[in-house]
């Protein structure tokens, strides 16, 4: 069977005032009914319904409403959520954990700053039930349940316990640093897949233990390595047989993009999952993505003027035939 590209029309309404919702779908997650989408530019999370043959929203949740105490509500720091799943009837959501080279003037193109900045709001790892998430009310009795934001039991901390990993944790994104791009839940695993570190030009998934009511136990985190060209994982999705696997640079290069199948065995080797598709070099990169029936739904970050927007609304692809 041929592969076929769809459009899927997701129409943001009023929320897309703030056009960054809409150049920047980091992660998507599909639970008949509802589509879930996440930005890495605010603090917010989206529910959309369907609507003729796309989704419109049904709901914007701040994510201060459904987590206690993230860092950064304040300032209204971006929480960079790259990544979001919904299983047994949570929504899991993760921020990229990363630290990032100052910036002090960006219109300054031809200086590199020496120093970093920590960003403690973008460290959030954590669920909260689809119905807390939906409710129309604030009564107090739930919220949802998340990792530390830092210190003992933060996945910085036990990440940084790891041989492979110890060396990168305080390096910046894009510079080979922890970076965290992907997720999926799958059984009583979270998987976490890595954008950087590749070690060895070799791409990592960490592999988290579930406890009780979606919290996560304190067992250390079991790595998976990835064969996948020398790039880093943008995003993960659970497929029929496996985990689908988008991969991208490690860098702030917008090429190459591949879409991977991968048929997760428990191994300390090295395993190459197959490679289903490449996207072509002069589109939008694709961020997020998720199984939709028998297809993949596609979400873009996406370059300035893009034709993918209209108005409130923005393009999505649905690839099947895979």
């Amino acid at each position: 069977m041929a592969l076929r590209i769809r459009d899927v029309w997701l129409d943001y309404g009023t929320a897309a005032s703030d056009r960054k919702l809409l150049e920047n779908v980091s992660g998507i997650c599909w639970d008949d009914p509802f589509l879930w989408t996440v930005s890495d530019e605010g603090r917010t999370l989206e529910c959309l319904e369907p609507h003729g043959n796309g989704f419109r929203l049904h709901r914007q949740i701040a994510l201060d409403a459904l987590f206690e105490g993230p860092p950064g509500q304040r300032k209204e720091d971006e929480a960079d959520i790259e990544s979001i799943d919904v299983a047994s009837g949570r929504i899991w959501l993760c921020g990229s954990h990363c630290i990032v080279r100052r910036q002090i003037n960006k219109t300054k193109s031809d200086i590199v700053d020496p120093q970093f900045r920590v960003r403690k709001s973008r460290r959030l790892l954590g669920s909260v039930t689809i119905a807390y998430a939906l409710s129309e009310t604030d009564d107090g009795k739930e919220t949802g349940i998340a990792l530390p934001f830092s210190g003992k039991g933060s996945l910085r901390r036990r990440l940084s316990t790891n041989r492979y990993l110890r060396p990168f944790i305080d390096l910046p994104s894009k510079e080979n640093g922890l970076d965290i791009e992907g997720l999926a839940v799958v059984g009583r695993k979270v998987l976490l897949g890595l954008r950087g570190p590749t070690v060895d030009s070799i791409a990592i998934v960490v592999e988290l233990s579930l406890g009780a009511e979606g919290s996560i136990k304190s067992s250390s985190p079991r790595l998976n390595f990835l064969n996948l060209d020398g790039l880093g994982v943008r995003d993960l999705a659970r497929s029929d047989d496996g985990l689908f696997v988008l991969a991208g640079p490690v860098t702030g290069s917008r090429r190459p993009f591949r879409l991977y199948q991968w048929r997760r065995r428990a191994t300390d080797r090295i395993q190459t999952p197959e490679l289903r598709y490449e996207w072509p070099a002069d589109g939008d990169a694709p961020e997020g993505i998720c199984q939709k029936d028998q297809g993949l739904l596609i979400g873009y970050d996406l370059k300035p003027n893009s034709r993918r927007i209209k108005g409130g609304r923005v393009r999505a692809d649905w690839l099947t035939g895979m």
